[in-house]
Parts: C-alpha cells; sequence; structure tokens
C-alpha cells in the first residue's frame, strides 16, 4: 500500500517540531466527503506517537462509533507505515514503548463523559473526528485544558464536515478571528487546513461516487458545495429552525404589560441536557431572555432554578413531569416558595412534539440579537436540530413544551 499525502497536510506534519509554528496549539481540519482527512490524521498521530513519543487521545463524540471507524483506519496504517509488530494494536489503545494512543468516546452511549476525559492525565494531542457533533465551546474547552504536557506541544485537532455557519466551531474560529471557511493557513494559535475529493488520488473513489458528485454539482450546487466540497452554509436541508427563521429582538416592546414564565425539562433517564429557558410573554409575543442548559445534577439544578428565580422574579414556572420530572416538581414547589408550579406530562415523541409547535415558535417566539453564554449554546442546540435527528433535541424540546403549554393554559396563539 503506497501512501500519499496531499501537500495541504505539510503544515500538519510540520508541527511536530516544535520549532515550527510555534505559537500553535488548535488545528482546524475541514473538507467533504472522500478528502483525506481522517486518513491523514491517522497517519500523523501514527508518525507522532512512533517517531516523537507522542500520546495521543483520539476521541468521536460517540462511542459506538470508534471501533467500526477510527481504530480500523488506524490500524491499517500500522500495516502501510511497517509498523506491524513494533507497536503493539489492542482495541483500546495503539503503544509504542511507553506512550500510547487512547480511543474513547466523549458521550459513552448518550451520557457525557467530558468528566473523565478531563481526569486523562498524560496525553499532549487530543484528535476529535467528526467534530461537528461536539455540543459546545465549553465541551471543548474541557478537553483543550486537559491537553498540559510540559515538555512536549500541546495539540488539539478538530477534524469536520461543516455545517451551518451558525455552528460554534464556525463563530469561535472563524468569524471571530475574521477567517474565512475553505482556507489553509495560520492565524494565531490556530492552524486551517481544508481539503477536498479533487486533492485525493481520483482512481481510489468509486466511479458512482464520482458521477453523483457531478451530478449534485449541475442539479444541487449548494448541497454540492456542503456535502462534497466542505463548504459552511447558511441552512442545512432538514433543518427544523433555521437561524433566518426565528426573530431576533434588541429591546422589549414599550409600554405593553408581560409576565415571566419558565418551562424546565429535566434530563431524561439522567442522560440529556437539563433545558430551561425563561421568557416574558407580551400578549402572544415570547421573548427569551435567559436559560439554564447543561449536564449537571438535579441537586445543582435547584439552586441554579432558585437562582434564575429570584433574578427574573418568575411568576409561573412549568417543569416537564417525565422520568425525574415529577420529583424536581416537587422540589422546586418547595424551595421557591409564591411560584406558581405547574407539572405537564408530554405523551408523544420529541421530535413529533417539536414539529408541530414550530410554525408557532417561528411566528411568536423571539430571541435577543446578543444572547448571554448559556442562552447562546441553548440557541445553538435549536437551529442544529434536523428532521432526522435522534440527539441533541433538548432545548428545542423545551421551546415546544413552553408552546404548548401557553396555547393550551393561556389561549395563546388564536388570532
Amino acid at each position: 500500500m503506497n501512501i500519499d499525502i496531499s501537500g495541504k497536510y505539510k503544515p500538519l506534519f510540520a508541527l511536530c517540531d516544535p520549532v515550527n509554528y510555534p505559537d500553535v496549539d488548535t488545528v482546524i481540519i475541514t473538507g467533504g466527503r472522500y478528502s483525506l482527512k481522517s486518513y491523514t490524521v491517522s497517519i500523523f498521530a501514527l508518525v507522532s506517537l512512533f517517531y516523537y513519543g507522542w500520546n495521543v487521545l483520539y476521541t468521536r463524540f460517540t462511542n459506538m462509533s470508534i471501533v467500526d471507524s477510527i481504530k480500523p483506519e488506524l490500524t491499517d496504517k500500522i500495516e502501510a507505515l511497517r509498523m506491524t509488530g513494533i507497536v503493539t494494536d489492542t482495541q483500546n489503545h495503539i503503544e509504542y514503548k511507553s506512550n500510547r494512543i487512547a480511543f474513547k468516546g466523549i458521550k459513552t452511549g448518550s451520557l457525557m463523559q467530558t468528566a473523565n476525559l478531563k481526569s486523562l492525565s498524560g496525553f499532549n494531542v487530543f484528535i476529535n473526528d467528526e467534530a461537528e457533533e461536539l455540543p459546545d465551546y465549553k465541551t471543548f474547552k474541557k478537553i483543550f485544558y486537559s491537553m498540559r504536557s510540559l515538555d512536549k506541544r500541546n495539540l488539539t485537532i478538530l477534524i469536520l464536515n461543516p455545517t451551518t455557519k451558525e455552528h460554534w466551531i464556525y463563530k469561535e474560529f472563524f468569524e471571530k478571528k475574521g477567517v474565512k471557511g475553505g482556507v489553509n493557513m495560520v492565524k494565531d494559535n490556530v492552524m486551517y487546513i481544508h481539503s477536498s475529493y479533487l486533492d485525493a488520488d481520483q482512481s481510489l473513489i468509486p466511479k458512482n461516487i464520482l458521477a453523483d458528485y457531478n451530478r449534485l454539482k449541475v442539479e444541487s450546487p449548494t448541497e454540492y458545495d456542503n456535502i462534497v466540497m466542505g463548504g459552511w452554509v447558511m441552512e442545512l436541508e432538514g433543518q427544523v429552525f433555521p437561524a433566518s427563521s426565528l426573530k431576533r429582538y434588541k429591546e422589549f416592546p414599550e409600554g405593553m404589560e408581560y409576565f415571566t414564565i419558565a418551562f424546565a425539562d429535566t434530563a431524561d433517564e439522567g442522560t440529556d441536557n437539563f433545558a430551561m429557558r425563561v421568557a416574558r410573554v407580551y400578549g402572544n409575543q415570547v421573548y427569551v431572555i435567559d436559560a439554564i442548559f447543561d449536564a449537571e445534577n438535579l441537586t445543582i439544578q435547584e439552586g441554579q432554578v432558585q437562582d434564575k428565580v429570584k433574578i427574573h422574579r418568575i411568576g409561573n414556572l412549568v417543569i416537564e413531569t417525565n422520568n425525574a420530572g415529577a420529583y424536581f416538581a416537587r422540589r422546586i414547589r418547595e424551595l421557591c416558595q409564591g411560584v406558581e408550579v405547574f407539572g405537564q406530562y408530554a405523551k408523544s415523541n420529541k421530535m413529533a412534539r417539536i414539529l408541530s409547535n414550530s410554525g408557532l415558535i417561528k411566528a411568536y417566539f423571539y430571541f435577543p440579537v446578543n444572547p448571554n453564554p448559556v442562552l447562546q449554546r441553548f440557541m445553538d442546540q435549536v437551529v442544529s436540530l434536523l428532521k432526522t435527528s435522534k440527539d441533541q433535541d433538548d432545548a428545542p424540546d423545551s421551546l415546544s413544551g413552553l408552546c404548548a403549554y401557553l396555547e393550551k393554559y393561556h389561549q395563546m396563539f388564536r388570532e
């Protein structure tokens, strides 16, 4: 097996020598299908292990895909690099002398494991394949700060197929830094590498795939640019709440009475995010003003809810009573005297609820132009939801719950 590496990836391998790009500690690798991303980074990981004694934490957001994807990718390269019998290849590690490449999921099944990853020691390289699945910048930083070797370069590598420009990766690493998508350059501490199938040996790509690429280029240029060429787009096909569909506000309506309400969706079976949004209701208009959105335990959430009640003078608090919600509602009634706490049981599945209320949310809900960081993470998940999504739907579901409650019990949205 011959190994050909695109010249676009030479700066990545140059990082193995500390004299090259001394300020770079983050690499963003973007591209579409057959763009050599995972292929090349797997070679880089083995080279850094074997020749430089680096310790690599190689991850995906979900653990279930590792044994079928990134692990075989590296095992295949062991033979190609003639390392068979020299490195030790086990199910969860590739080892050479006292150093290793470890394979782990950030989210095992549906349970967040960032605390476990954060506690790992000895790694100086963090590689996250399919990084578009990482839920937020906060999760990224937790692991970024765990790469803290004193004698080796600390490096974080995100490999992804770009999605929409509302994604936190685009906002943090492209928009804030004034960097356009699809570039190959270094800006401050970040190295950007972008490739496409055009950078690969065309004989290695099935002919039917190439034919479909050519069809998409003519029939659906936006899809071609996003899926095939790895470009960032404004909207994705099947997006339930495109950013352009959400109404924004800079100020509240003047001279109108309002009441403040919150809707809390506790984490299902302890595996999802606790999602609560706080809103002011002016007539039929719902102004979202704040949120709680994290995976802390319910004891911590009790304190956070109490704080939000005091800060925003919440008079009505609705809590979804599925799973642990009923217990949580009882606790909040005890802790938040004077607040009307209402339990609401959700019967249909999440996506059905979200889709049924999506039109009303787009028509009557308003979101701040400059949300606080927590509300921004909440909104990021809302706009990233696809009709085919099977996870990461806690934020939009909590919006749907509030919408359903206001429609049923306050007779709103019935003009």
